[in-house]
């Protein structure tokens, strides 16, 4: 009885003490396991909460994932997305707590869907609104009373007439006015690209682009970014008011073609197109034009070693997350049979 009257004390105002009292008149034991699962739920649901708004996308993915595997007991974790009826949650992670409705283009809504949340994860989605979509997500945060915030951007925010650097400028000065802790990731190109190659790869053992292939520039691993992003939802406190530019050690395209070439135990080769066909094969893969342009852009940049794709900052990945970035060697090793 004592332990019982303890429990109820600990419960206080909560539905679960009628389910106790409805149960005292079993056998002890019942009663025993029945507060222990009471125990259990109410640690549970003091655990911070974290969302992921914008979870379809590879980087939301992901990251809820490296949640999940890095800090599943710490936090509960929860899938934003504006058609929670098309995601399947457990196809991402089992440790997922549940999906949620997060439309950016509703601001109203989405403030309600934030509230009770600690932490928001805004992966603003490639969207030529971006920037006020990107708004949306910061205003709502901030009405909902969500605790910390953790802005997805770009490394060409210093380049301030660039496609995606436009975009993300402004974004990046709401949230640092937005008067709620927060943190920002900058994201380069993805070695993950690589994949959208295959086909040449493997077929002809050639891999076709427009930049110079000497050029050394600094994308990242969605692994990576991943990790980073996790890692600073969990532990928010350490990381209020940083910026963090998630990149890998830089290669040349050369340097890639050769790393594919042991990898795979045959020579791949180089192939420089013109601009004006790298531009059409992009847009005839579906992208728009506007998005093809930011790419070109990117590629120039890299052919004009500039300090927004090729940055000499390579060590916040180490920083974050206690583990050097991947290279680009070892990703290649890590998915060369994917190419074979």
């Amino acid at each position: 009885q004592t332990g019982i009257s303890a429990c109820i004390a600990q419960h206080n105002n909560r539905p679960h003490i009628t389910q106790i009292q409805l149960q005292l008149q079993r056998p002890k034991a019942s009663v025993i396991l029945l507060i222990l699962e009471l125990v259990i739920m109410s640690e549970t649901e003091a655990l911070p909460k974290v969302i992921v708004v914008g979870s379809t996308g590879y980087i939301g993915k992901a990251t809820l994932q490296s949640l999940v595997a890095r800090h599943g007991s710490k936090v509960q974790i929860f899938a934003g997305t504006r058609n929670p009826d098309k995601f399947d949650a457990k196809a991402v992670s089992e440790g997922i707590a549940g999906v949620v409705k997060t439309d950016l283009n509703d601001k109203e809504s989405l403030t309600q869907a934030l509230e009770g949340f600690d932490a928001a994860y805004l992966v603003i989605p490639g969207v030529q609104n971006r920037e006020e979509v990107g708004m949306n997500g910061l205003d709502a945060a901030k009405a909902a009373g969500v605790k910390f915030v953790l802005l997805l951007s770009v490394l060409t925010v210093g380049e301030k007439d660039s496609i995606f650097g436009k975009q993300f400028i402004p974004l990046e000065a709401k949230v640092k006015d937005l008067g709620v802790p927060h943190a920002i990731v900058r994201l380069p190109l993805f070695i993950d690209n690589l994949f959208a190659a295959m086909g040449s790869i493997k077929g002809e053992g050639v891999m076709y682009d427009p930049r110079d292939p000497t050029k050394p520039h600094t994308p990242a691993t969605i692994t990576d970014i991943a990790k980073a992003s996790a890692d600073i939802l969990a532990n928010p406190d350490k990381h209020d008011g940083k910026a963090y530019d998630i990149v890998s050690p830089p290669y040349s395209v050369n340097d890639l073609a050769a790393a594919m070439t042991k990898a795979l135990g045959k020579e791949i080769k180089v192939v420089t197109v013109p601009y004006e066909a790298a531009k059409k094969g992009y847009m005839d893969s579906g992208l728009q034009e506007w998005q093809v342009d930011g790419i070109m852009e990117l590629f120039h940049l890299i052919d004009a070693e500039s300090a927004a794709t090729c940055t000499t900052n390579l060590g916040d990945v180490e920083a974050v997350t206690g583990e050097k970035a991947i290279t680009m060697e070892q990703w290649v090793e890590q998915n060369a049979v994917a190419f074979k």
